[in-house]
């Protein structure tokens, strides 16, 4: 079970129709259970869910079409709320593994996104007779079937760093959700590196960096505005086992090189800064007979 907070402070200039700044912070307070199913010694099947809260604070004193004081448990105009996020059934084969000696650890993945109601039903960016309507930017679903394929390769040592290597991900949209809207590809990918601390506790920390591609986005075949997006992001963890498990608490800094985090409309100057804190756990049920 995985425990994430995010918390995003932007800012961008003022746009048509409303000529003031516009501040804020959107928060996401989301917790992820699972369970991981072994088939056999070299295939197991995942299944995971999304439960949570993304909440909009509107700093300005000036009534806004765009942002105010919200959150995705409640509906909205153009959006469904709710608590439930994305499903997610992922199969995952140990093609290689090399015990406890040194050597490659190499898997590979695939599965599907099972998407909730909690989603955006209107384009946020339509007009109405020239101007825009009071509208919802965000939810905890994109409202589409999405299909996943990975590929994981990592270095076992007996010595620092202990493991080193990466993941490849891709998540793709079948077709467009029941509102006319196509979500952006997501393209990941992570390098990690780990280094054992040899204490008390059988600690180790995870030095990690992310790369996460997003593609164009659209709207009954028209494009989503600032919904393509490059973004980098650092992040370290410390895992260390508890009386039953293990518990990994970690802290990740993404930075935008491309696109945007919060949609704007057009091109605005803007500025936005996020940090994300994740906190999971992990024990194994162990079955036996007499």
């Amino acid at each position: 079970m995985g425990v994430s907070t995010q918390y995003i402070d932007w800012w961008h200039e003022a746009i048509p129709g409303e000529e003031f700044d516009h501040e804020g912070s959107l928060s996401s307070y989301l917790v992820r259970p699972g369970l991981i199913y072994g088939i056999s010694n070299r295939l197991n099947l995942s299944v995971n869910t999304v439960l949570g809260l993304k909440k909009m604070n509107w700093f300005g004193d000036n009534s806004s079409l765009h942002h105010r004081d919200e959150h995705t448990n409640k509906d909205f105009l153009n959006a469904v709320g709710g608590i439930l996020g994305d499903s997610k059934i992922i199969a995952r084969y140990l093609f290689k593994n090399t015990g406890s000696g040194n050597g490659a650890r190499i898997i590979f993945g695939s599965g599907v996104i099972i998407p909730s109601k909690n989603t955006i039903t209107i384009n946020p960016f339509l007009k109405t007779d020239g101007d825009f309507v009071p509208h919802r930017h965000f939810s905890l679903s994109n409202g589409t079937y999405n299909i996943i394929a990975d590929f994981q390769y990592y270095y076992k040592k007996s010595s620092n760093p202990v493991f080193y290597g990466g993941y490849f991900g891709i998540e793709k949209p079948i077709k467009e959700n029941e509102y006319s809207y196509l979500p952006s590809t997501s393209i990941n990918a992570n390098f990690s590196t780990i280094y054992k601390r040899f204490d008390k506790l059988d600690g180790s920390i995870d030095f990690t960096m992310g790369v996460k591609r997003l593609s164009q986005s659209y709207w009954r075949g028209e494009k989503s505005p600032n919904s393509e997006a490059l973004i980098f992001t650092p992040s370290i963890s410390y895992l260390f086992n508890v009386k039953k498990g293990a518990l990994s608490i970690g802290f990740q800094k993404p930075f935008f090189i491309k696109g945007s985090f919060v949609a704007t409309q057009g091109n605005v100057d803007q500025k936005v800064e996020v940090w994300q804190l994740v906190v999971a756990y992990r024990s194994m049920a162990i079955t036996g007979s007499n």
